[in-house]
């Protein structure tokens, strides 16, 4: 993916802002994408595409290059900075999100 396309990505889940956070809530900062530092990102897929995941809108996901190395092909559940993630997929809308899982 361009910086460009990434970017459109990016304006789209969060604005015109020049710092968010991923869903563990690790910096990010607009303009390092591909930058591997503290607050580097890249857009990545909930459901990697080598395991079957859809190359579309509703499996793309913005994240900091370090959750994105720690959560890697991991499905349906994977641990990033020592919590537990599970991925779901909302069939009717057909889009995939991530929830934390909490322990009774």
């Amino acid at each position: 993916m361009t910086k460009d396309e990434a970017l459109k990505v990016w304006q789209h889940e969060f604005g015109d802002v020049e710092y968010a956070y991923d869903f563990t809530g690790r910096k990010i900062k607009r303009e390092d994408y591909l930058v591997e530092n503290q607050v580097g990102w890249v857009v990545s897929y909930v459901l990697p595409l080598k395991l079957g995941g859809p190359k579309n809108e509703g499996n793309i996901i913005i994240l900091n290059h370090n959750t994105e190395y720690e959560k890697a092909d991991n499905f349906p559940e994977f641990e990033v900075v020592g919590v537990r993630y599970r991925i779901y997929h909302d069939e009717q809308d057909d889009f995939y999100y991530i929830e934390k899982i909490i322990e009774d």
